[in-house]
């Protein structure tokens, strides 16, 4: 379900910004708009991103070992 929102106090080069933006992409102001909103709805906050960061496994090994890795894969390209 949609719900209307009200923007007040908008700058008015923030407005002409935003409208450019929408006119490049060949977009309403409006359905850039939502882009927008829902593209910053869809990332993580830091606190968000900070917590899965911490729950992440670390791997063993040293960086050594990555980097051998790595260069054999390329290598064997």
């Amino acid at each position: 379900m949609s719900v209307s929102l009200t923007i007040r106090e908008l700058p008015e080069t923030t407005r002409d910004m935003l409208k450019q933006r929408a006119e490049a992409r060949r977009q309403s102001l409006n359905s850039y708009i939502l882009d927008v909103l829902d593209r910053e709805a869809g990332l993580p906050t830091m606190g968000e991103w900070v917590d899965m960061v911490q729950s992440r496994t670390r791997l063993s090994g040293s960086s050594d070992a990555a980097v051998d890795a790595v260069r054999e894969l390329r290598d064997a390209s």
